[in-house]
């Protein structure tokens, strides 16, 4: 298991614990899956907010993750004060309190609605094998494990 030296760490969350604010697009997350399948590890984590545990840019990775039944996924942990959001679609008015209200009620933006900009020096990388995450125990760590905040559409398909 490899994690590349850099200032903000990466932790290791239940994906069903994840929050989604958007749909993806299944035939991408499909294609991805047998990229991510077919190394057998694990390079890119997932921006993930970390106060609600929402997907800020990551959202087909979880979905491979889900469908893989990993235990476990690399997040990098970040906030609306460091990463800028904007709407691409002209037709959606995007903030981070409308990104937290579709992800608190599980009524999704349309998928690439939102884009999250994620800061260039992050440079996150990591090399974890498939199999780790799938077997891992639970780690004690409250943003991982924690009780269940409400019912919403985590790990959906």
């Amino acid at each position: 298991m490899a994690i590349s030296q850099q200032k903000w760490p990466i932790v290791l969350i239940d994906p069903h614990r994840l929050r989604r604010h958007e749909e993806h697009v299944a035939a991408h997350a499909d294609a991805l899956r047998n990229v991510i399948l077919a190394a057998g590890i694990w390079t890119t984590p997932i921006v993930v907010e970390w106060e609600d545990l929402i997907v800020m840019d990551g959202h087909h990775r979880l979905s491979v993750a889900c469908a893989a039944g990993l235990s476990h996924v690399p997040c990098l942990m970040a906030d609306y004060r460091t990463v800028r959001v904007e709407t691409r679609r002209a037709d959606f008015v995007v903030t981070p309190d409308d990104i937290r209200k579709r992800a608190r009620t599980g009524a999704l933006y349309p998928p690439k609605t939102t884009r999250h900009h994620i800061p260039a020096e992050w440079n996150a990388a990591c090399a974890i094998d498939l199999d780790l995450l799938r077997v891992m125990p639970a780690l004690n760590y409250s943003l991982a494990n924690g009780p269940h905040r409400d019912v919403d559409g985590r790990c959906a398909g």
